[in-house]
């Protein structure tokens, strides 16, 4: 379990230390950023999430929007996350578009949404700063570009859900 934490918070730590420069934000690739499809989610990402304006990112396959502190990053071609026991939810935008989201919390203040069951996985950081109210808005804000590229294969389940024996 502490293993799989590890990329996520390196992932959020260099993005804390890089979101305070100015310009372009320096943001790590994902492992399979060069996937075709994450050339298409970025070039199709939204012109504005949460009301910020797009910014320029340093790595292929990585958007951003937002600056200093409030900068939103989303990052295509992470590792995609395998059974966990993190809490995985289906968030549904306004036009019923449903994608499933792990959801940590890396680091006071920094949220982490990664997709579960697409390939390339795809993963949010979203400071609280960002969307106190809502920081789940930046996942909804990208619900389409998402669901349009990468198909959904797998979807979360709670204790509730699995087969009896």
């Amino acid at each position: 379990m502490l293993r799989s934490r590890l990329p996520a918070l390196a992932a959020a730590g260099l993005m804390t230390l890089s979101l305070a420069s100015c310009g372009t934000v320096q943001v790590p690739a994902g492992s399979a950023a060069t996937d075709p499809l994450c050339a298409d989610i970025v070039l199709q990402a939204p012109p504005q999430v949460l009301g910020m304006d797009r910014v320029e990112t340093s790595s292929q396959g990585t958007v951003a929007w937002g600056e200093g502190e409030d900068t939103v990053v989303m990052r295509c071609g992470v590792t995609p996350p395998g059974p966990t026991t993190d809490i995985c939810t289906t968030l549904e935008d306004g036009g019923g578009i449903q994608i499933d989201w792990i959801v940590r919390e890396v680091e006071d203040g920094m949220f982490l949404y990664t997709t579960y069951g697409r390939e390339p996985a795809i993963d949010v950081t979203v400071p609280y700063s960002a969307a106190p109210d809502q920081p789940s808005g930046a996942a909804l804000d990208l619900a389409q570009v998402i669901d349009r590229n990468i198909e959904a294969t797998d979807h979360c389940v709670g204790p509730g859900d699995a087969p009896e024996s």
